[in-house]
């Protein structure tokens, strides 16, 4: 994850989340969404059924671009899971930033959510988006 930590902090202007900040985030997410704050897939633990949303290899990042501009959020959070137990690395970062970020960076398990979490969009090993909101605004679909 230190490789990961710092090929992010060398790409993006913003500094990682404290982690007081982390833990507060976390928690808030953990509880609206009843997640298992000690899962390493929290999209597997998620109380109510996700939103899914599969895609072909290659496309995730279009589909997370067109999911994130139909979201009214300015900025997200950027929770750099990796398939790994917390604690996570996270960011907060304007949309179009972390599609850049993300474009320059090999693939990695993350999650992004609304700065209030109430909102949750997983890209998974399984090449789907999931997305958990408890906002109607969350209630993106694809434009096909």
């Amino acid at each position: 994850m230190t490789d990961l930590f710092d090929q992010i902090a060398a790409l993006t202007r913003s500094a990682a989340l404290s982690e007081d900040e982390r833990a507060m985030q976390l928690g808030t997410v953990a509880a609206l969404h009843g997640i298992d704050g000690d899962r390493v897939y929290w999209w597997a633990g998620l109380s109510r059924p996700p939103r899914r949303m599969p895609y072909e290899d290659g496309s995730g990042l279009a589909l997370l671009n067109e999911v994130l501009t139909a979201l009214p959020l300015e900025e997200v959070v950027l929770v750099a899971t990796d398939e790994e137990p917390a604690p996570w690395p996270m960011w907060v970062l304007g949309r179009d930033e972390l599609i850049a970020l993300l474009e320059a960076l090999p693939f990695f398990e993350y999650f992004v959510a609304s700065p209030d979490g109430r909102t949750l969009v997983f890209d998974t090993h399984h090449n789907e988006l999931l997305i958990a909101s408890l906002d109607p605004s969350g209630a993106v679909s694809r434009s096909d």
